[in-house]
């Protein structure tokens, strides 16, 4: 019985000590719930974060170009509409009131290889307007196209320009050749227009082979609100040798011109001798009625 109760003793100190190595891995158990703990904790906090941004992302720039795309639409819309609109009243025709000297072109007309006529001359425009005023239009010559036809007795010189066209006819007759013919079209800014012909003119009329050179030409009526001025003119129809002017003849206007101070200038000089030759009558019948005393 002792012997048993020994081995008794043994087995229940032995399972006793067995019991307690077992019950050692309870600490594990404790160490795994931090480990969960800390594992939840910062994925709620990224979860937590990130919707935050996302909201004020979304949020900010939608607003932004809504609210800024009206602004230059509009801008754009309005700015082009007075732009068109204002020019309007610009463009309406304003001529010169007051006569200027107009530039002087060099107009050629050729008969194949032959030069049948050269003018050098300013062209001006005297035209009056629907409300009755005057204008004035100098044609450049920059901007002027011409042409011409030539035959044996008759020849044209054409000019075109972008508001209208002049026609110069010449004719040669006998020894002498002239400006015969002169029409004008001519219109401004597609509310005012101007035609008038002038015929049987004999306008500078000059000997063949020799051109003709004038300052003051006549002023040439073509209508009765539409008249040409022809201004520091050298021309020269027919008979052009190598292509280059006649010997220059001074037009008649100018010739007049010059005479007309002439005149004045003789006539008074010759007051002056009458005045003198009175004088002097007087003085010797005073002197001869002195000595028959």
């Amino acid at each position: 019985m002792t012997r048993l109760t020994l081995i008794w003793g043994v087995l229940l100190l032995a399972g006793i000590f067995l019991a307690d190595i077992y019950a050692d891995p309870a600490p594990s158990n404790t160490t795994h719930t931090p480990l969960t703990t800390t594992l939840h904790a910062p994925s709620n906090t990224t979860t937590k974060s990130t919707p935050v941004p996302s909201t004020t992302t979304s949020h900010t720039p939608s607003n932004t170009t809504t609210k800024s795309t009206p602004v230059p639409s509009t801008t754009t819309s309005h700015t082009p509409s007075n732009t068109t609109t204002h020019p309007a009243p610009h463009t309406t025709p304003v001529l010169p009131t007051k006569p200027s000297p107009p530039s002087t072109g060099n107009y050629i007309v050729k008969n194949a290889n032959e030069t049948c006529i050269i003018a050098n001359m300013g062209l001006e425009l005297q035209l009056e307007n629907s409300s009755k005023g005057k204008w004035y239009f100098n044609v450049n010559p920059k901007d002027t196209y011409r042409n011409g036809t030539c035959s044996a007795f008759r020849a044209n010189l054409f000019l075109k320009f972008p508001e209208g066209s002049i026609n110069f006819v010449f004719v040669k007759e006998s020894k002498m050749y002239y400006i015969d013919e002169v029409s004008v079209n001519f219109s401004w800014n597609s509310t005012e227009r101007w035609n008038g012909t002038a015929r049987k003119l004999k306008l500078l009329s000059t000997d063949i082979g020799y051109s003709v050179k004038c300052k003051n030409t006549p002023t040439v009526n073509l209508a009765e609100n539409l008249q040409l001025v022809i201004a520091d003119v050298q021309l020269q129809a027919f008979d052009l040798h190598e292509g280059v002017f006649g010997k220059e003849i001074v037009c008649y206007p100018d010739r007049k011109k010059l005479l007309v101070p002439v005149g004045i200038a003789l006539a008074a000089v010759g007051l002056v001798l009458i005045i003198l030759l009175v004088i002097l009558l007087t003085r010797r019948r005073r002197n001869s009625g002195y000595e028959r005393i």
